[in-house]
C-alpha cells in the first residue's frame, strides 16, 4: 500500500470514529439540576426545550454549557406533558428565569452567548 493510500485509509478511520462518537453521545441522558418553571425545579435559573431530532438543539445547548451554568433540559420525547403545559412549539427554546420566575431570556433558536450571558448574570443564575 502506498503511503497516500495510508493517510486515506486512516483519516477514513478516524472520521467514522468520530460519527460513531456524536451518534453515541446524542443517546446519553445529561444529568442536570432542575430549574423551575411552576415544578421544573429551583430558581434562579435556566432552561432549555429541545428534542432529539433537532439539530439547532446541540449548539443551543452548547452554548448554555460553555456560559459554566447547570441547566434544566427538557426534552420533548422524554417530557412531552411539559410542551403541552406551557403551549411550546418551537426548539431549541432557551428560558432564563430570576428567583421570582421574571423571565431574563425566552428564546428560540440558538441563543447568542453575550445576550445570554447578560441574560444569566441579570437573573442572578450562579
Amino acid at each position: 500500500m502506498n503511503p497516500l493510500m495510508r493517510v486515506l485509509a486512516v483519516g477514513a478511520a478516524v472520521a467514522l470514529v468520530i460519527a460513531i462518537a456524536r451518534l453515541a453521545s446524542r443517546w446519553q441522558r445529561p444529568t442536570r439540576p432542575p430549574v423551575d418553571l411552576d415544578g421544573l425545579g429551583s430558581r434562579p435559573g435556566v432552561i432549555v426545550f429541545t428534542s432529539n431530532d433537532c439539530g439547532t438543539c446541540v449548539e443551543a445547548t452548547g452554548i448554555v454549557r460553555r456560559t459554566g451554568v447547570e441547566a434544566r433540559d427538557v426534552a420533548w420525547e422524554r417530557e412531552p406533558a411539559v410542551f403541552e403545559r406551557y403551549g411550546i412549539d418551537a426548539v431549541p427554546l432557551v428560558v432564563v428565569l430570576d428567583a421570582e420566575g421574571n423571565s431574563f431570556m425566552f428564546e428560540t433558536g440558538v441563543p447568542d452567548a453575550r445576550r445570554l450571558s447578560v441574560a444569566i448574570r441579570k437573573a442572578g443564575v450562579r
